[in-house]
């Protein structure tokens, strides 16, 4: 089942999530959307990507971006296409 869906194209951003180190039931991946994030285990995509650094950040010294549309299903998958 379908927990978000948005069939706009637009910036998507995911990164490893550190926490998942200490706790591996938190889910290893984080995907930020319109400023909202969601936790994910798995990441699937359909189109190309681009890096994103980010030294300064506390949180994460890279992440992965995209330009697409984006799908979060509730057993805790993402899909960018």
């Amino acid at each position: 089942m379908i927990t978000f869906i948005d069939d706009t194209i637009n910036r998507i951003v995911f990164h490893y999530n550190k926490a998942h180190n200490q706790d591996c039931t938190i889910p290893q991946w984080v995907v930020k959307h319109k400023g909202v994030s969601y936790y994910v285990k798995h990441v699937t995509s359909k189109i190309g990507f681009e890096t994103k650094e980010t030294p300064d950040s506390e949180h994460t010294k890279g992440a992965l971006q995209f330009r697409g549309k984006l799908k979060i299903f509730e057993n805790g998958e993402a899909e960018i296409y």
